[in-house]
């Protein structure tokens, strides 16, 4: 959605400032008197030394944290309703009205990004225990914080065993109330731990309980479903317009399939 990417990458990888040591006793912000950890409160012990990058502190861990730090900024914000009027999603009233279409495109949202958590398990190996998509690793990580919200703002339903009829259910009234404070909660995590280069709580936080793959439950069950009733990557083949009889311009259109995009691209330059 035009909305949730926007936000993303605008204000999700566009925002945040790194405490760091610019040059030798050089600092970019006051090191005689640091700013105070809002969990520990008390003044920051950790930042960037010279030369020292988030990608270098960060290593393997760099991009799917930084994703999931984007996707919760996404999440967050897609809930204020001066965001989603700049979209063109206005309700009238200076809050969010969830029966309005702007509280449809929250809800979809919300929706969309609890259904790619569960989608997300195709992208990991059991064997090696390891994710192979980082995104995916960052949006079962934001499943897992809905699931915990409480109060049933998002719960998995099934009634057999073997997951077939797993459905999401995800309570629109509590997006506001609930969701949006736990996906909070654990962006003031990620997003205090990168600023501070914290990356032995980044790493703890992140692999250890936001995206660990804890039992069979996920790693095998809900697992096999998803590759079990996993499609076909879609194909999407671009049409030609080519000079008909008498000069008109026609349209000509291909099949969906490997062969038609061959047969699209080797018309292109007839």
């Amino acid at each position: 959605m035009l909305k949730q990417v926007g936000i993303h990458e605008l204000l999700g990888h566009g925002t945040g400032k790194n405490l760091r040591e610019t040059a030798p006793g050089v600092y970019n912000f006051n090191h005689a008197s640091p700013p105070i950890n809002p969990i520990t409160e008390r003044p920051i012990t950790t930042y960037y030394k010279p030369n020292q990058t988030y990608s270098s502190v960060f290593g393997p861990l760099a991009s799917t944290y930084e994703e999931c730090r984007a996707e919760c900024v996404a999440m967050a914000l897609s809930c204020d309703f001066n965001i989603l009027k700049i979209f063109g999603f206005d309700t009238g009233k200076g809050d969010i009205d969830m029966s309005s279409k702007a509280g449809d495109v929250l809800y979809t949202s919300y929706l969309s990004m609890a259904r790619a958590g569960i989608m997300a398990m195709e992208f990991w190996d059991p064997k090696s225990k390891k994710w192979g998509q980082i995104h995916m690793q960052a949006r079962y990580g934001i499943l897992k914080t809905f699931l915990t919200a409480g109060h049933g703002f998002c719960v998995l339903d099934y009634e057999n065993d073997d997951l077939s009829d797993l459905t999401i259910k995800l309570d629109r009234s509590k997006i506001l109330s609930h969701g949006r404070p736990a996906v909070e909660r654990v962006l003031r995590l990620l997003h205090l731990f990168k600023c501070t280069a914290d990356i032995e709580s980044a790493r703890e936080f992140y692999d250890g309980e936001l995206t660990c793959v804890e039992g069979p439950f996920w790693a095998e069950k809900v697992r096999e479903q998803v590759l079990k009733k996993k499609t076909p990557r879609k194909v999407f083949v671009q049409a030609n317009t080519v000079l008909g009889e008498g000069g008109k311009v026609e349209l000509r259109e291909y099949e969906a399939t490997c062969e038609g995009m061959i047969r699209s691209w080797a018309e292109r330059d007839v």
